[in-house]
């Protein structure tokens, strides 16, 4: 399933967490490891030779070890725009996965700073699963592929989303999948109807996996991305798994308010979908 993943390699405390769930994608595949660390042009500290010739130690410690795991691995000394550069490394060399820490938009000290890691999901046409770091602000509520929660619209930007998580709900304990009737459909189809036209659709769905056990269904009205959360935190859920559209001429205006605020806010592993080219 991931049997080639990039990962957003820098500073060890940003690392932990990243290489903590590679014991569960190697369950799920994963075979190869690209290390990638960038050293951004603007910074002129980044650009010594005494910088790079660490960084370069950093990453070849990390393959040692990542080696005795039983992992190929790749190492990868970039400069440039770590967005740009994580999202052209996976598609040259065909990953099914882009591995990357978060501390929240606000809370980059390390390897992501700024909105990189939503430039990152915009950017890319390859999934990117979001490990979350504790922050001053922010804790980590739960990580891994243990209990899954999918949030879909049945857009057909969420399709790769929903096939995605029924396959990783084979080997999961739970997997819960949610609709979030938001103010807009509840007004055009009258809030009875929309929430029994979502739950009915998320019955087709669950109809359509074949791990067990049986997986829940949950509709709500609100606000999706704090519906997203609450529902999340109520099933235990380690990880949430969510649908974006893919890449076009104009894909930095392409991931909705809904997506943002779950990558910013997250406090467990998030698995973004992109859609595929020809579903735009």
């Amino acid at each position: 399933m991931f049997e080639h993943i990039v990962i957003a390699a820098h500073f060890s405390s940003a690392n932990a967490p990243l290489f903590q769930s590679l014991n569960e994608l190697k369950e799920r595949g994963t075979r190869e490891l690209t290390l990638v660390d960038v050293l951004r042009a603007h910074h002129t500290e980044e650009q010594t030779e005494e910088h790079r010739r660490g960084a370069q130690t950093r990453l070849e410690e990390e393959k040692t070890e990542l080696e005795r795991a039983g992992f190929k691995v790749n190492i990868e000394l970039r400069t440039g725009q770590p967005a740009h550069e994580l999202s052209t490394i996976a598609r040259a060399r065909g990953a099914a996965l882009i591995l990357i820490g978060s501390r929240g938009e606000h809370y980059f000290r390390e390897f992501m700073r700024g909105s990189t890691v939503l430039q990152l999901v915009r950017k890319t046409t390859t999934p990117v699963l979001l490990e979350p770091i504790e922050a001053e602000t922010r804790k980590v509520s739960a990580r891994g592929f243990g209990s899954l929660l999918l949030a879909t619209d049945f857009s057909s930007h969420a399709a790769e989303a929903e096939t995605l998580a029924l396959e990783l709900g084979q080997k999961a304990r739970k997997l819960v999948l949610l609709h979030v009737v938001e103010e807009d459909e509840a007004e055009e189809l009258g809030s009875e109807h929309a929430v029994s036209r979502g739950r009915e659709r998320l019955q087709k769905l669950a109809a359509r996996a074949s791990g067990t056990p049986e997986p829940v269904i949950r509709v709500e009205q609100g606000q999706a991305s704090r519906s997203i959360a609450r529902v999340a935190e109520e099933e235990g859920c380690t990880m949430m798994i969510i649908g974006k559209r893919g890449q076009s001429p104009v894909r930095e205006l392409l991931l909705g308010s809904t997506a943002q605020a779950v990558v910013r806010n997250a406090t467990r592993s998030v698995l973004m979908v992109p859609a595929k080219l020809g579903r735009l």
